[in-house]
């Protein structure tokens, strides 16, 4: 992966500060549906023992973590991956204040943006959580030098066969898509999902579980590529194309 500069203009003394807000609606609801073990991806058990409380899991303390690890993810202006939930990790200190631990993919990509640290703060509300990240910026690396692969090509342009036929766990996997977007009446087949925010770093992990059940397949988040679920035709020929013929 090319290093990258902490912004396009780089220069000391340039950081960007990353932003995030969580429902605590919507958090309710996946712990409704999947109970707190559904949690396990997106937090370590340090994490989730901040959070307990002698009734279990305190959803406000939850959402907080949950913005603040993609408050952290934003300050690193990484392209084309998902948020290594596990990887950033959100502690509370003796004093009470979060304190941010990078850890494998998170410490490497900080590292190709010259970041050696993300503080954090967060705040809660009835309603939602919301956390503001700074990068702590060191001496940015060199600039790797371009060729001419930095942009990987689509990865359908060059299909000129596609079958029209849509497997039954593909239209599951597009009707939940669209359950909770339901501004849309259709998602075509080469849509974005991710760039259009249909599938966002919170409902990514509620995705693989459902891609899970769907395909029959146990899917590990941190090794799964983004172009694999971008669209709905790379969704169907990573994980659905046996069953359509």
């Amino acid at each position: 992966m090319p290093a990258r500069p902490t912004a396009a203009s780089g220069g000391l003394g340039w950081a960007n500060l990353g932003m995030d807000i969580v429902s605590v609606n919507r958090v309710r609801r996946l712990m409704a549906d999947h109970g707190e073990a559904f949690f396990d991806r997106m937090l370590d058990a340090g994490e989730l023992a901040d959070c307990r409380t002698s009734t279990g899991l305190d959803v406000l303390s939850l959402c907080g973590r949950i913005a603040a690890k993609e408050a952290a993810f934003k300050t690193l202006r990484v392209r084309n991956r998902f948020l290594p939930w596990r990887d950033i990790v959100v502690r509370r200190s003796d004093g009470g204040w979060p304190l941010v631990e990078l850890r494998r993919s998170a410490a490497s990509m900080a590292a190709d943006s010259g970041i050696t640290g993300i503080t954090v703060s967060i705040s809660h509300d009835v309603d939602y959580a919301v956390a503001v990240a700074a990068p702590i910026i060191g001496d940015p690396p060199a600039a790797a030098p371009t060729g001419g692969h930095d942009t990987p090509a689509h990865p359908h342009e060059h299909d000129t066969v596609r079958s029209t036929a849509m497997s039954a766990g593909l239209q599951q996997v597009k009707d939940w898509i669209l359950k909770r977007h339901q501004d849309r009446e259709d998602i075509a087949s080469d849509l974005d999902l991710i760039e259009n925010r249909l599938i966002d770093s919170l409902s990514f992990v509620e995705f693989v579980f459902l891609l899970e059940q769907q395909s029959g397949r146990t899917i590990e988040m941190e090794t799964l590529e983004v172009d694999a679920i971008r669209t709905l035709a790379a969704i169907e020929d990573n994980f659905f194309r046996a069953e359509v013929k």
